[in-house]
């Protein structure tokens, strides 16, 4: 029996994610058809890929020379679908972008509108959530994150510096105690992240500015905490983009800022591909023709 090679995105798949569900999430199709696909090119092969345990799966002798044989295919067929893309006359296909849930919702979805305009044929998934997704694993295409990366065959850039500070809502602000100094902060609630759900050590703002900083209402993400804050519950950290454009929320102590960066990134051959490398190239431009809203104080 001859080998499917269509059977080797699914080999893939479950090599990095350990698991048939995550497999065929990850691949839009049920766990039966992954163990199916599995299966027959186990049977074509004629050696055992994977160890089936209640933990996952574990990638066996063989599968592990298959590995490297799979991850060259995939880059050709990569290659191919960029080579049809191009022939076309258009930069086409799926293109899913992982980043912070507050330069997501706040500042990408918005300018992600004009790269599809240019590109009508350019599928965009932005994932903003409160944690990041794997490039070497494929999960996404581009990766921004606040820490600057480290893993090798990753090729990064820093976009832009950005700015945060202390704010809260203007009536919060009008009906509670007076804020002078950074030791009248204990007279208020403070809003942050919760510690056991952080996924990046970069993100631990409110104890920058204020180490003493007790938490009375915590969230998973940015942009609960400033729902949290315009809501009046109490004073948290934002960033400037995210704070700049709303009226409902106030500067607290404004000398009083920290600094953080964004660095995208993205598979050194996954790179080279036109529709990742355009929209590296214009997220980077979006970011940093508008660098202001991201540095300038807010007072």
């Amino acid at each position: 029996m001859n080998p499917n090679w269509d059977d080797i995105r699914f080999f893939l798949s479950v090599s990095r994610t350990s698991s048939f569900v995550a497999a065929a999430q990850q691949l839009h199709v049920t766990h039966c058809t992954v163990s199916r696909r599995i299966s027959a090119l186990e049977a074509a092969l004629g050696a055992e890929l994977f160890i089936r345990t209640e933990r996952g799966c574990l990638v066996t002798h063989a599968g592990e020379k298959l590995r490297p044989i799979a991850e060259e295919l995939e880059r050709a067929a990569l290659k191919f679908q960029d080579y049809a893309s191009h022939a076309e006359g258009q930069v086409s296909g799926k293109i899913r972008i992982g980043c912070p849930d507050g330069l997501g919702n706040c500042f990408l979805a918005q300018k992600l509108k004009l790269l599809q305009t240019q590109n009508p044929l350019l599928e965009v998934e932005l994932v903003s959530v409160p944690f990041y997704y794997s490039l070497s694993k494929r999960e996404v295409d581009i990766l921004i994150t606040v820490k600057k990366p480290g893993a090798k065959k990753i090729v990064s850039e820093n976009i832009t510096d950005y700015k945060l500070g202390l704010f809260a809502s203007a009536h919060y602000i009008n009906t509670s105690y007076a804020i002078k100094e950074l030791s009248d902060l204990k007279q208020h609630k403070l809003i942050g992240y919760i510690d056991d759900l952080l996924y990046d050590q970069e993100l631990r703002f409110i104890e920058e500015i204020y180490p003493s900083a007790q938490t009375g209402f915590r969230s998973s993400t940015v942009l609960g905490q400033m729902s949290a804050i315009k809501a009046g519950i109490g004073i948290g950290v934002l960033p400037f983009f995210m704070a700049r454009e709303d009226a409902e929320l106030v500067p607290v102590l404004p000398e009083r800022w920290i600094e953080r960066k964004f660095w995208i990134q993205a598979d050194a051959e996954s790179k080279k591909i036109s529709r990742v490398k355009k929209t590296m190239d214009f997220i980077v431009s979006a970011i940093r023709s508008n660098k202001s809203i991201f540095t300038s104080p807010i007072c």
